[in-house]
């Protein structure tokens, strides 16, 4: 693999059932792996990602190619690729894949072998235009029969050839899902180049039967921000992940829904609150089957002022004093600061006991409840997080919001910017 282009780290949302790659991958996405310049997949969204309904870690490239099937393009990949590690039961296997190159309708360009505990195999074939097709395609192009389009892109030399690119999703049910499947190896027949992206193994027993990204549900849109809300009351339009009125952990009765919207003094602020944004944690696909954003950056601020004020809290507790992330506050002149994100101290569970207890570093400014915690007679509650500036004359511009992927996941209501004496 070529040392310019590395391998992301695998992310701590990647769960058990997403196989790790990273010790076969050939190529990285954003390498021109095939010797065409501006022919790589730069744009494929990375790292824990939904494709079909089903969630995969997306990093890089396993290529296989059997002989002659690449000649002429200058690079050099094995015929097969053996031994990747499962050591896992499941019912079905979910293969985001694509070819390099055509081959005819109903030839088999390659296969999958499985190997189970006991010495048991099992051989997926890998057929053109039924498992896999092309990754570069022209208008009209036909999806395989037995496969899904996962996503369809673009990159430089696709767009000056008037192409898109496509990879596919394909789901083999595992004949023995009783039986620990121990590796899998994957081979090109002659004359063909069939690629794997990421492979998942959906477990016997799946808590979801699909899985979705973090978006705004059309019955639960998000209300448009009011002329009231002026320039320090910063615009979170762009990044929300949730609505107030919407389950967005999918579980019933979970929600926001008795929040007052709009522009709402809490706590002595101002804040416009409309939605959520929603950031990963360790576990949060594995209980919701949502895969939320790990970082939302660039939060526009563009303002100068002594303090930020955060409306926030978080979804499950952890341990007094555990780091849940951070705001990157980026200013004008290039530099940053951190505002660390920590549970005990200026955030807690939006789940509490009527009452709750005081933090040293947040002050809560909401109490609420829905379905959910009136049937376990808790509260919701947000905590107003102050932030004070280092550098209250120079303009803030944007705001990133990182998620540290311990068990806990941070949310975001809202931002406020306090100028204090503000110059000019």
């Amino acid at each position: 693999m070529d040392s310019k282009h590395s391998i992301p780290a695998r992310s701590r949302q990647a769960n058990r059932d997403m196989v790790d790659l990273t010790p076969y991958y050939t190529a990285s996405l954003d390498a021109d792996w095939l010797g065409v310049p501006g022919a790589n997949l730069a744009s494929l969204p990375s790292s824990v990602q939904v494709f079909a309904r089903a969630a995969f870690d997306v990093r890089g490239i396993v290529q296989v190619a059997g002989e002659g099937a690449l000649e002429g393009t200058g690079t050099d990949y094995p015929q097969a690729v053996e031994g990747i590690q499962i050591h896992y039961q499941g019912r079905k296997l979910h293969f985001l894949q694509g070819t390099a190159g055509r081959a005819r309708e109903g030839e088999t360009i390659g296969a999958y072998v499985l190997h189970y505990a006991g010495g048991r195999r099992k051989r997926i074939p890998i057929v053109y235009g039924r498992q896999a097709g092309d990754w570069w395609i022209e208008p009209g192009d036909p999806i395989p029969t037995d496969a899904d389009v996962a996503w369809t892109g673009k990159n430089e030399a696709s767009q000056e050839a008037g192409r898109e690119m496509r990879l596919y999703r394909y789901t083999a049910n595992n004949p023995f899902p009783d039986r620990e499947i121990e590796t899998i190896d994957l081979h090109a027949a002659a004359g063909s180049a069939p690629f794997l992206v990421a492979l998942t193994v959906e477990p016997i027993a799946p808590v979801y039967e699909g899985f979705s990204m973090a978006r705004i549900d059309a019955f639960c849109p998000i209300p448009p921000r009011s002329p009231e809300a002026g320039p320090d009351l910063v615009d979170l339009s762009a990044h929300y992940t949730s609505s107030l009125d919407d389950n967005w952990f999918c579980h019933a009765g979970h929600d926001l829904r008795d929040l007052p919207k709009g522009v709402q003094v809490l706590g002595g602020v101002a804040f416009d609150i409309r939605g959520l944004v929603q950031l990963a944690a360790s576990k949060s696909i594995d209980v919701t089957g949502v895969v939320f954003p790990e970082t939302v950056e660039g939060i526009a601020v563009h303002r100068s002022g002594r303090r930020l004020h955060f409306l926030q809290a978080c979804f499950w507790n952890t341990q007094e004093g555990a780091r849940l992330g951070e705001y990157v506050v980026h200013y004008a002149d290039g530099e940053t600061r951190s505002a660390p994100i920590v549970y005990g101290r200026n955030i807690t569970d939006w789940w509490v006991r009527p009452g709750g207890n005081p933090l040293p570093g947040a002050e809560t400014v909401w109490r609420g409840s829905n379905p959910a915690t009136q049937s376990m007679g808790l509260t919701t509650h947000l905590l107003k997080y102050t932030w004070e500036n280092p550098r209250p004359e120079v303009e803030i511009t944007t705001i990133d919001m990182v998620s540290d992927l311990i068990e806990a996941g941070p949310f975001l209501v809202a931002v406020t910017v306090d100028p204090g004496e503000r110059a000019g």
